[in-house]
């Protein structure tokens, strides 16, 4: 059966869920049973729930992986959801050429990206290759991992503004981003950008360097605003993960805090 996959793709990585059974059998080997893979390749090894397959020794990036592993206990720990605990492959490459082949062989028509998430069924998988920004890629693209396998849908901005908030070491969350000085930048000029126009983003393709920066403020002033405002974002996420459509978000949040827009400039001034 021929799949179809969504994918999303900005700046350097990229993410995909097929979107049909039938997708392509990504690890090359006889065939596995379900929510494992093939023991075939070079170097193996499990980290939490993270099963680790790779073409290198990959112990130099024992730290990195260590941190992917208490990534799970942060989400749910700062979102105050259950966070699955299904197992999620990381598929390392030590070169970009390697990376390259192996995906193109399997995903033909997805461009070149730094990294890469997959949702095959049941079977969430990570790839990406050692490069200088390989830290940050991780830690994006197990966000979606991790978030895709506990809720059944997290609305796009929402999705990457998670993402681009814990793509960061957990000691640099609040204040380190690349994002904050933009929009600080921004709130001093009474910019603040408008959750209504995020949320009728209806494809990636919309999405420039801009919205992930708007999402990115988004989630920050949220999470770190006040008890308030990541009660909103909480229950939000609650009511996605008990598959009760939680609406708009946009309208929760002026409903809820009908001044945000003024609290978002004081957060970021």
């Amino acid at each position: 059966m021929i799949s179809r996959p969504c994918w999303r793709t900005f700046g350097r990585c990229l993410w995909i869920v097929f979107c049909a059974i039938g997708a392509p059998i990504l690890f090359a080997a006889e065939p596995a049973r379900q929510g494992t893979a093939p023991a075939r390749w070079p170097f193996e090894s499990q980290v939490g729930a993270f099963q680790v397959h790779s073409d290198y020794d990959v112990s130099s990036r024992t730290a990195l992986l260590n941190e992917l592993a208490a990534l799970r206990t942060q989400l749910a720990q700062q979102l105050q959801i259950r966070i699955q605990e299904d197992p999620i492959h990381l598929i390392l490459f030590a070169r970009h050429n390697e990376y390259r082949s192996y995906l193109r062989l399997h995903f033909p028509d997805i461009p070149d990206r730094q990294a890469l998430y997959v949702k095959k069924r049941g079977h969430g998988m990570v790839f990406a290759y050692e490069n200088r920004s390989i830290e940050v890629d991780l830690r994006h693209e197990t966000t979606h991992a991790l978030l895709n396998d506990s809720l059944p849908y997290v609305p796009l901005w929402l999705d990457e503004g998670l993402a681009e908030y814990f793509e960061m070491p957990a000691a640099e969350r609040e204040t380190g981003s690349p994002h904050r000085r933009s929009v600080q930048l921004r709130a001093l000029v009474g910019r603040a950008p408008e959750v209504t126009e995020l949320e009728n983003i209806g494809s990636i393709g919309q999405m420039g360097n801009a919205q992930y920066r708007d999402s990115w403020a988004w989630v920050h002033f949220l999470l770190h605003e006040s008890d308030q405002s990541r009660g909103i974002l909480i229950r939000f996420l609650r009511e996605l993960q008990a598959h009760s459509p939680p609406g708009s978000f946009a309208r929760r949040l002026a409903a809820e805090m009908p001044d945000h827009r003024q609290r978002f400039l004081s957060h970021f001034r």
